[in-house]
C-alpha cells in the first residue's frame, strides 16, 4: 500500500507496479485524482484504488487487512506517522516512511511528537514482537544518504565527521517561485532551528545563520554556498551508537540554497508563515504554512519544466590503516532527462526510489532487521547494490591522504 499518491507517492506506485514480487499494489489518498491519474497511465495495472484519510487508524488498518497488505509506504506529511505506524502493527503490515517531524532536543523543548526518536521510543518493541520492521525517513536524505555513511563507515577503521550535502541548479520555467518537493516541508525546515552534532554533543544554531560554507560540488553544479538545515539525518548520524563507537563527533545536514530562497524563507519566518500550528481567520481555523503554499504549483505537475541537475550525498571522514581516508558518496543526475525517462521531476524521482526498493527488500525477505529504525541501522550492502540499477546513479569518490 502506498498513501498518499502526489509526486513522491506516484513515483513510488509506479515502481512498485514494476515488480514481480507484489500481486496488487493499493494506491490511497484522501483525494484519489492523482492516484487516478497513475492508473490510467498503466494498462492492465495491478492497482486498487482507495479513498482513505491517513489519520483513521482503524479504517487505515481494515484496509490493510482486507488486502493483506505485506508492506505500506507512508507518503504524507509526517504528521500521519504514528496514525500509519499503529495501523500497520495493528494490521501485520511493514512499515516505511519518507520523513519525520523537525528534531527537538530534550530538555531544550518538547520534542516533537512525530520526530523520530518518539516514534522509536513508542513503536520499537511493538514492531520487535510483531516481528516487522518500521523503517524511518527512507527517501533520499533522509533515506538513501543514511545508507551512503554506513556503507562508508563500515568501510572505515576510525570515523570522525559526516556532512550530508545537498545541492541543485534547477531552474523552474513558467513560475515566479516553485519548491520541488512539499512546500510546507520545504519552508517548515528552513524556518526550524537547525540542530547538528558537534564535539559529541547536540547544538542548535539559527535557522539559515548556521554552519553557512562554500562546498564544491561536483560539474557542473560546481561551488555553492550551502547552511546547516533542520533534517532528522544531522542528528540521527551524529548519536547513532556504532558511529559514536568509531568515533564520529561531528554531524549535519547542509543545503545549497539560493539567495532569492533564503529571503523568502527569513520573510515567512518572520510573519509567522512557517507553521503547523492553526491561527484562526474569519472564523476558520487554518495553518500558516499550508496558506503560504497553496497557490505554489504541485511538486508533481513540474516536471516538464524543470532544467538542471542535482547532487545529494554524505561525505564521511576517518581512517583506514592509520591513513586519512575520505568518502563522498552521492547520487547525481539531470532534471530533463529524468522527467524524459520516468514523466516526474528528479527530485521527486530520487526520493521515490529508495522506499520503493525497500518495499521490494523487504517482501523478497532480503532485510532481515526487525523494530522501528532509521535507515543507518540496516545492512548497506544490498541496498547500495541495487540503487543504481533501480535507476538512482551512485558514485564514490574516495580520497586518500599519505605522509610522505
Amino acid at each position: 500500500m502506498v498513501i498518499g499518491i502526489g509526486g513522491v507517492g506516484s513515483v513510488i506506485g509506479q515502481r512498485l507496479h514494476e515488480y514481480d514480487c507484489f500481486d496488487r499494489i493499493v494506491l490511497a489518498d484522501i483525494d484519489t485524482t492523482f492516484a487516478e491519474q497513475l492508473a490510467a497511465r498503466i494498462p492492465k495495472n495491478r492497482f486498487i484504488i482507495a479513498q482513505v484519510n491517513a489519520l483513521q487508524t482503524e479504517r487505515l488498518a481494515a484496509l490493510m487487512k482486507e488486502n493483506r497488505i505485506t508492506v505500506t509506504c507512508n507518503a504524507c506529511t509526517c504528521q500521519t506517522n504514528h496514525s500509519v505506524l499503529e495501523a500497520c502493527v495493528r494490521a501485520g503490515s511493514h512499515y516505511i516512511d519518507m520523513a519525520a517531524d523537525i528534531y527537538s532536543a530534550p530538555g531544550v523543548k518538547k520534542p516533537g511528537k512525530n520526530s523520530f526518536e518518539a516514534e522509536i521510543e513508542k513503536f520499537n518493541q511493538r514492531y520487535l514482537d510483531a516481528g516487522l520492521a518500521g523503517i524511518l525517513c527512507m527517501g533520499m536524505d533522509p533515506g538513501a544518504v543514511n545508507v551512503f555513511a554506513r556503507w562508508a563507515i563500515d568501510r572505515l577503521d576510525t570515523a570522525s565527521s559526516i556532512r550530508v550535502l545537498d545541492a541543485d541548479n534547477a531552474e523552474v520555467r513558467g513560475y515566479r517561485f516553485a519548491v520541488l518537493f512539499s512546500p510546507e516541508t520545504f519552508f517548515e525546515e528552513l524556518g526550524a532551528v537547525p540542530y547538528y552534532v558537534k564535539d559529541g554533543r547536540v547544538t542548535s544554531g539559527r535557522p539559515l545563520e548556521t554552519e553557512v560554507e562554500w562546498v564544491r560540488f561536483p560539474d557542473p553544479i560546481g561551488l555553492q554556498k550551502t547552511y546547516a538545515v533542520a533534517h532528522e539525518e544531522g542528528v540521527s548520524l551524529g548519536i547513532y551508537p556504532p558511529f559514536v563507537e568509531k568515533g564520529v563527533r561531528y554531524s549535519v545536514f547542509k543545503y545549497s540554497l539560493p539567495d532569492k530562497v533564503v529571503n523568502i524563507s527569513k520573510s515567512l519566518a518572520l510573519l509567522n508563515l512557517d507553521t503547523w500550528k492553526k491561527v484562526r481567520v474569519d472564523g476558520v481555523e487554518v495553518a500558516p504554512v499550508r496558506v503560504a503554499s497553496a497557490s505554489l504549483p504541485k511538486p508533481a505537475a513540474l516536471g516538464a519544466t524543470v532544467d538542471g541537475y542535482s547532487c545529494v550525498g554524505t561525505e564521511v571522514r576517518g581512517t583506514k590503516n592509520r591513513r586519512r581516508v575520505e568518502y563522498f558518496v552521492y547520487s547525481m543526475d539531470s532534471h530533463r532527462d529524468t522527467y524524459e525517462k520516468y514523466g516526474y521531476s528528479l527530485t521527486v524521482v530520487q526520493t521515490g526510489i529508495p522506499p520503493a526498493l525497500t518495499a521490494r527488500l523487504l517482501a523478497q525477505g532480503k532485510i532481515p532487521e526487525r523494530g522501528v529504525m532509521m535507515p543507518e541501522h540496516l545492512d548497506p550492502e544490498e541496498l547500495m547494490s541495487n540503487f543504481s540499477r533501480e535507476g538512482l546513479p551512485i558514485f564514490v569518490e574516495k580520497r586518500e591522504v599519505e605522509r610522505l
